[in-house]
């Protein structure tokens, strides 16, 4: 992940491709727009201390292997190309797209607490991402609980407060909380 908060991690250089300077990027955003509409992208390798900017001059999705073609101002033969595989593609948290409610950017919920009856279960430490999505809640005593995250098992997040309450299916986490105080 990028080194500081202000900068979103959208994607990975994972190859050159042929000899235009064309990379292959994979793509870790829900925004595949990202890699296919022109505009300013950042490259930080982990040896750079700021991201460095390389416009999106043109993209396309290469279905063969799930990757994203892109083409990059600045980037024009394979010697180029072939410095970056590796690099963090980034684009500022202010270009986040907006949501509608009740959906959630991932790192908004990472590091909420959760709550299950008034009482504190753990911290959102990681989501899992699938037919449904899956937040995994990391308790105090460093175990972890999954909970689909479905309206009806979460059913209050409030990223104001920094929390989220819970209500799964009896048994699943009143073992997570121990004896009642």
């Amino acid at each position: 992940m990028s080194r500081d908060r202000a900068w979103l991690l959208v994607g990975q250089v994972v190859a050159a491709h042929g000899l235009r300077g064309w990379l292959r990027v994979k793509c870790w955003s829900d925004f595949p727009e990202r890699f296919t509409q022109p505009g300013p992208r950042w490259l930080q390798r982990d040896s750079d201390p700021e991201p460095l900017l390389h416009s999106l001059v043109e993209g396309r999705f290469f279905p063969n292997k799930g990757l994203y073609l892109v083409r990059l101002e600045g980037i024009s033969d394979r010697t180029a190309a072939e410095a970056w595989v590796g690099a963090k593609v980034l684009v500022p948290a202010s270009q986040r797209p907006s949501l509608g409610p009740e959906e959630y950017h991932y790192r908004d919920l990472i590091g909420l607490a959760v709550y299950h009856q008034g009482r504190l279960l753990g911290h959102v430490s990681a989501i899992w991402a699938g037919g449904q999505d899956v937040l995994e809640v990391s308790t105090p005593d460093k175990r972890q609980v999954l909970i689909p995250f479905v309206k009806a098992l979460v059913p209050v997040v409030d990223l104001e407060k920094g929390q989220l309450q819970v209500q799964p299916p009896p048994g699943l986490v009143e073992s997570f909380l121990g004896p009642d105080s």
